[in-house]
C-alpha cells in the first residue's frame, strides 16, 4: 500500500512544507511526516477513502475520550445512528523506527479507546495490518488494509502464518553459517566452535513450540514462557538492539517483570571490522527498556570439545554513572545469588552441543534461569549504585 505520491512542496519561513491535502495547511517536512503523506495519498487513490472520512493528527479527546494523546490517521465512517465514528486508525513511524511491540502496543491502545475495527503501522519501509476479533477479544494479522467498502462490509484477508518451520537439523547448523545465511544473528568474527552451538540456542528460543515450565526458580518465579515479540533496546553505550527476543513474565518479589532473551552481531565503533555475537537479557517495564545483560560469546565462552561454558567477565554500565566496580558487583552476587560465583567468576552454566538444544532440556532451563537471575541481581545493582553515588 506504501506509495510514493507526495503532496505539492513549499517553502515558509525558509524550511520546506507539504501543503496537507487533509488539514489543508502547510507542514513542515520531516521524516515522519513524509510517511504519513506517503499513507494519505495511498489512502485516497488506491483504497479509495473518502478524503472528509479521513482525520491526520486528531486528539483522542475529539472522539469524547479523557486522553491528550493523538492518532496519526483516523478513518471514520456513518454508523447506523447517522454518526461518524472511527473504523481504522493508522500509526506512521520515522523510517529509522522499527515496528516493535512498543509501536503495536501503542497502535493497538488507540484502537481499543476508540473502537476502530482496523489497525495498521507503519514506518515507510513495512507496514502491519491488524483486524479486532469480538469472537477471541483480540487483533489478527492481516494480509493488507482493506479498500474502503471493503472495511465498511468486513471483508478482508486475514495473514496465513502456515507451519512453523522446521529447525535446522543438528547436523547442518556448521553448513548454515558458513553459508552466511545466519550473518544478521551470528557475527562472521565469532569463531565456529562458539557461532554453532550459540546458533544452536537461538534456534532453541526462537522454537515457541517448546516453552520452560512455570514455577519457581529461586530469584524469580516464572508465570509464563510469553514466546517471542518483537522488541527494541538501548544498552548503556547508547546503542539500539531490535529483533526477535524470546520473553518471559517473571515475578521478582512483589513485582512482574518481563525479562528477555535474544542474540545478535555486536560491533563496536573501535572495531567496526570485528563483528561479534552477544547474548542479551534485556528488561522492560513502564518506565525503561534496557539491556540489563550483554554477554559477548566470543569473549566469555569456553570450548573443550562439545562442552560449552558460560561465564561473564562482569563489566557493567550504570546510566550517566558510567561503570560500577566488578569486585564490588561480584559482592553483591554473592550475597543475592551466590551459586554462579565460581573462583571469582561469574558462571552462568554449561550445554553439551551434541544435540539440538531444546527449552524444556534441564541444562537449557539452567543456563536460562542463571542468565535471567544474574540480569535481576545487575539490576538491583545498578539501583543500588544509583541511589548511593
Amino acid at each position: 500500500m506504501i506509495g510514493n505520491k507526495l503532496p505539492p512542496i513549499y517553502k515558509r519561513n525558509g524550511k520546506e512544507c507539504y501543503l496537507d491535502p487533509i488539514r489543508k495547511k502547510l507542514i513542515y517536512i520531516t521524516p515522519e511526516e513524509t510517511v504519513r503523506q506517503k499513507i494519505i495519498s495511498s489512502l485516497i487513490n488506491e483504497l479509495n477513502v473518502p478524503e472528509e472520512m479521513i482525520v491526520v493528527e486528531q486528539h483522542l479527546s475529539h472522539y469524547g475520550i479523557n486522553s491528550q494523546k493523538r492518532a496519526d490517521i483516523v478513518i471514520e465512517k456513518v454508523n447506523e445512528d447517522n454518526m461518524l465514528c472511527p473504523i481504522a486508525v493508522i500509526e506512521c513511524k520515522a523510517p529509522e523506527v522499527y515496528l516493535d511491540d512498543k509501536a503495536r502496543n501503542q497502535m493497538i491502545e488507540y484502537c481499543d479507546l476508540l473502537g476502530a475495527d482496523y489497525a495498521m503501522m507503519t514506518n515507510g519501509n513495512d507496514e502491519l495490518c491488524y483486524k479486532y476479533s469480538y469472537e477471541k477479544s483480540e487483533y489478527f494479522s492481516l494480509t493488507a488494509l482493506p479498500k474502503y467498502e471493503d472495511m465498511l462490509q468486513d471483508n478482508y484477508i486475514e495473514w496465513n502464518r502456515g507451519e512453523l518451520p522446521e529447525r535446522i537439523p543438528f547436523e547442518e547448523l556448521k553448513d548454515y553459517l558458513e553459508a552466511g545465511y545466519c550473518d544478521r544473528d551470528i557475527g562472521k568474527s565469532t569463531p565456529m566452535e562458539i557461532a554453532v552451538p550459540i546458533l544452536n540456542l537461538w534456534e532453541g528460543l526462537l522454537d515457541v513450540r517448546t516453552k520452560i515450565p512455570v514455577g519457581n526458580y529461586g530469584l524469580f518465579e516464572l508465570i509464563e514462557d510469553y514466546g517471542v515479540r518483537m522488541l527494541t533496546y538501548g544498552n548503556s553505550g547508547g546503542g539500539k538492539f531490535w529483533g526477535p527476543y524470546r520473553s518471559f513474565l517473571v515475578k521478582v518479589d512483589d513485582s512482574v517483570e518481563f525479562y528477555s532473551i535474544g542474540v545478535s552481531t555486536y560491533i563496536t565503533t573501535a572495531n567496526p571490522q570485528n563483528v561479534r555475537t552477544c547474548i542479551s537479557v534485556a528488561h522492560d517495564d513502564e518506565k525503561m527498556a534496557h539491556h540489563a545483560l550483554q554477554l559477548v560469546v566470543d569473549d566469555n565462552l569456553i570450548v573443550s570439545g562439545n562442552k560449552i561454558d558460560f561465564y561473564h567477565h562482569g563489566r557493567i554500565g550504570i546510566g550517566n554513572i558510567g561503570s560500577g566496580k566488578i569486585e564490588e558487583l561480584r559482592r553483591f552476587v554473592r550475597e543475592k545469588y551466590p551459586k554462579i560465583i565460581y573462583k571469582n567468576k561469574f558462571y552462568l552454566g554449561s550445554l553439551n552441543n551434541d544435540r539440538l538444544f531444546r527449552l524444556d532440556n534441564k541444562d537449557v532451563i539452567s543456563l536460562i534461569k542463571n542468565l535471567i537471575s544474574y540480569a535481576i541481581v545487575r539490576d538491583e545493582y545498578r539501583e543500588f549504585v544509583k541511589n548511593n553515588r
